[in-house]
């Protein structure tokens, strides 16, 4: 295809922010104003530049995964050879390792191959995950950069001697591929010791930025999606980021307007409603992403700070009849991010019945997806015309260029607003901090002292405040 044309394509395919429905002069004084985004001009600079520099020198390493050279061969190459072995592949991981993998398999439903994916460790659904798989025809992707994660490597063990049991200590190897770091942790030493297919995450990308690394893409090939598209959508979106102007950079406005709103209008949730079911999942992963990065007790300067706002998973037209009350009457501590599908890729007819019945007759002569397009439509005029801010994001179909897109574009917009709020986008201390209680309750080595915290927690209960 010549240049000309695919770029056509790819303008046609672009997703784009609205940021009509956040703005003061379109929906009052619970609006974010032009001045107010005017004043933090020399922040925005700042920011913008020390990302960049970061970038360059490889010290943030999601910005370049759209670019993954021969690592992408090495995964395709991997996931071509499970699929001619395998029908089945299960992803044992939580969080960042299976979030992606979950909103890729979600928007996608035209897998060629079946990808499960077990990110908890609740007895009665693992159990029931494990029961009704074939084993013969099925292979299990271990995935935690870390290789210490506990509920995935608990997943591990169970399925390991499941394994062992039903096909012996040389066969029941080929059923496991470790997705890990590249050179340390305990995933790592088992691959030395017993010769399991690996990949490897890249060095400074966290599990939430990871959809894009082997850790969602070897699901995504063995599933048949098209992750080449994938890449290039997030490519695209990187393109399009690249100016300092917060007002033609996407990520940089998305940020800035839901920055503006927490700080300066106490609006400190935001709710994500994509009008398409495909797109649920994307809402989960955000919700990990943005809290994950943002929710911090102290600033990079050490300075106490308690910021971050809330996400909450909300669908349309689903939740217009729940959530959308308290969206539009309830408290002004909310962003609701609509996400508008132009073309949900096939349309469903209504019939013409019940001529006679004015509450029925309507309906007939349009579609399913004209109907929920125009749900969406009125869930915003009805928000902006209560003073509420809606940001809608317009995406033309939902595909994996699309989705490249999103990716990229919360991703991006994640690391702007940490530098915005002055905290480190890429930790998470207080999910460390759980862990290692957990680690202390379960007995493991050199956490000891630290069981004490969680016994005298217990003991201060007060009885009587159970019932």
């Amino acid at each position: 295809m010549p240049d000309y044309r695919r770029r056509a394509a790819r303008e046609s395919m672009t997703v784009r922010v609205d940021a009509n429905g956040m703005m003061a002069d379109a929906i009052g004084p619970h609006g974010v104003s032009r001045p107010e985004i005017d004043a933090l001009r020399s922040r925005i600079e700042k920011v913008s530049h020390g990302l960049r520099a970061r970038r360059e020198s490889g010290e943030i390493g999601f910005y370049d995964l759209h670019s993954p050279g021969a690592v992408l061969d090495d995964i395709k190459s991997l996931g071509s050879e499970l699929r001619d072995e395998f029908d089945t592949l299960v992803v044992l991981g939580i969080g960042g390792s299976a979030l992606g993998t979950k909103t890729l398999l979600g928007a996608q439903p035209d897998a060629s191959r079946q990808v499960l994916v077990a990110d908890n460790v609740d007895p009665s659904s693992f159990g029931q995950l494990l029961d009704e798989l074939n084993l013969e025809r099925t292979v299990f992707n271990v995935i935690s950069k870390s290789g210490s994660t506990a509920e995935t490597m608990a997943q591990f063990l169970v399925v390991r001697d499941m394994l062992l049991r039903a096909f012996g200590a040389v066969d029941y190897v080929k059923h496991v591929v470790l997705t890990t770091d590249a050179e340390h942790g305990a995933l790592r030493q088992i691959v030395h010791d017993e010769g399991f297919r690996s990949l490897a995450v890249p060095d400074r990308v966290g599990g939430r930025f990871s959809v894009l690394t082997a850790v969602g893409l070897l699901p995504a090939v063995f599933a048949g999606l098209r992750t080449d598209e994938l890449l290039a959508g997030a490519k695209w979106m990187d393109e399009r980021c690249a100016s300092d102007d917060v007002w033609t950079n996407p990520a940089y406005l998305f940020a800035t307007l839901l920055y503006v709103a927490d700080t300066e209008h106490r609006q400190n949730i935001v709710a994500m409603m994509p009008y398409s079911d495909r797109l649920l999942s994307l809402s989960a992963w955000f919700s990990q992403l943005w809290a994950e990065s943002i929710g911090k007790a102290v600033t990079v300067d050490g300075a106490p700070a308690h910021v971050g706002q809330t996400p909450l998973v909300a669908v349309g037209a689903t939740d217009q009849h729940s959530l959308l009350q308290l969206f539009a009457e309830g408290p002004f501590d909310k962003v609701v991010v609509l996400l508008r599908v132009e073309d949900h890729g096939r349309e469903i007819p209504i019939p013409c019945a019940y001529s006679d019945l004015e509450s029925l007759a309507y309906l007939g002569g349009a579609g399913l997806g004209q109907l929920l397009n125009l749900e969406q439509r009125a869930t915003e005029v009805a928000l902006g015309k209560a003073g509420r801010p809606v940001l809608t994001l317009n995406v033309p179909q939902v595909n994996a260029f699309t989705l490249g897109q999103l990716f990229f574009l919360f991703e991006a917009a994640v690391a702007f607003a940490g530098g915005l709020y002055g905290v480190d986008p890429f930790d998470q201390p207080g999910v460390e901090e759980s862990k290692r209680l957990t680690y202390a309750q379960m007995g493991r080595a050199g956490f000891e002292n630290r069981r004490a915290e969680v016994e005298a927690w217990v003991q201060r209960k007060r009885d009587e405040l159970i019932v």
